[in-house]
């Protein structure tokens, strides 16, 4: 499969997720989001909320013509494979978060093999007061070395970790 095949599929699943949907997630990250310190957790809840609505619009008005040539290259099948299978083991250990397994299943593929982008929005503050940045062409993410688990789609994420900013 390539980008435009991939993005054909995706943008005709972001025309099927309507705002009802959008909301079950925000309903779904605030009980989530409940161990989640009080000064991060409104915070990173409006964050991600915003950027996956912004991400959803990107993509339903994205113009496959963008994607020929060297653009339009094969994805990596087995690194999508993995991804789907991880978002399905999600799907298996959250209750009442269908539209949010259904939203992953949109805006993450897109933003790992599309658009090339983090899955969480540069300037989002974690615990501890760091944020995702973006220096010099390449994202950093402040947890991206402590969250290896079989719940975490990190492993798929374009930042780097933090550690690797004193190495550029």
């Amino acid at each position: 499969m390539n980008k435009i095949d991939l993005l054909n599929i995706l943008k005709k699943r972001s025309n099927d997720f309507g705002v009802y949907e959008l909301m079950n997630v925000r309903v779904f990250l605030e009980k989530d989001m409940c161990h989640v310190p009080k000064e991060y957790r409104r915070h990173y809840i409006n964050s991600y909320i915003g950027y996956y609505s912004k991400v959803l619009n990107n993509l339903k008005s994205s113009n496959t013509s963008r994607y020929v040539g060297d653009k339009c290259s094969d994805i990596d099948e087995k690194k999508y494979n993995k991804l789907m299978e991880r978002i399905d083991y999600l799907k298996q250990e959250i209750n009442e978060g269908s539209s949010f397994i259904k939203l992953s299943k949109i805006v993450v593929p897109y933003l790992v093999f599309i658009v090339e982008m983090p899955l969480h929005p540069v300037g989002m503050k974690f615990p501890g007061g760091n944020l995702v940045i973006k220096r010099n062409g390449n994202y950093y993410c402040p947890v991206k070395d402590k969250q290896d688990n079989e719940y975490s789609l990190c492993e798929f994420c374009i930042c780097m970790d933090y550690n690797e900013l004193d190495k550029k």
